[in-house]
């Protein structure tokens, strides 16, 4: 009986000390410093010249990450650029290695102030740096519709700004474009000829 009873009285005790023993607070693991997580970013207007032009009277900025504003991409609504009468290319350039049928050095019925989405970035690759850009827009006054996609600029960097050029770079225009009618609904007339393309995109802190 007595063999028995000294463990009893040994949790007893055991039970009795974790009763008193003082709680322990729990560690606190401090958060990765602001800076760390996001990227700090600047202000920056952004200008394109040449077969896809910036309008003056709607200049176009955008928060960006500081010294390398084009790397997690530019993404804005609101985007005025004029397509004047040239894009700006060489079709015998754009076309070489192609199938898709010949590209246009001109804008012809296009040409004038259109607004809509613009999205931008660079990417890296075994190949280099190459610039991308993909314009989504209507006519400033609302009737037209044009979706531009386009990759492979040249990205210089110099003078606290950074430069996305595109040589002779065929633009893809997409099927039920067109330059006065509507698409919704779907009015012509239509022109998905692919452009090509000579411009510069500009970035430079405000």
């Amino acid at each position: 009986m007595h063999r028995t009873s000294i463990p009893l009285a040994l949790s007893l005790f055991a039970l009795a000390a974790c009763a008193t023993e003082a709680p322990v607070a729990p560690r606190v693991v401090p958060a990765a410093a602001l800076s760390a997580r996001t990227p700090v970013q600047t202000l920056y207007r952004f200008t394109l010249a040449g077969g896809l032009q910036s309008d003056v009277d709607h200049p176009f900025s955008a928060l960006a990450k500081t010294g390398d504003p084009f790397s997690s991409g530019i993404d804005a609504d609101g985007v005025y650029l004029v397509l004047p009468l040239s894009s700006g290319g060489t079709p015998a350039e754009c076309d070489a290695g192609f199938t898709l049928g010949p590209s246009t050095g001109q804008w012809g019925a296009y040409s004038g102030l259109w607004v809509g989405h613009l999205t931008a970035s660079v990417s890296i690759s075994n190949r280099g740096t190459t610039g991308n850009l993909s314009y989504n827009a209507t006519r400033s006054d609302g009737t037209g519709w044009i979706w531009l996609v386009l990759k492979g600029g040249t990205v210089v960097s110099s003078n606290g700004k950074m430069t996305v050029t595109f040589t002779n770079a065929r633009g893809l225009v997409s099927a039920y474009s067109t330059p006065t009618g509507s698409f919704e609904p779907r009015v012509g007339p239509f022109d998905s000829d692919d452009r090509c393309l000579t411009f510069s995109f500009t970035a430079l802190a405000s």
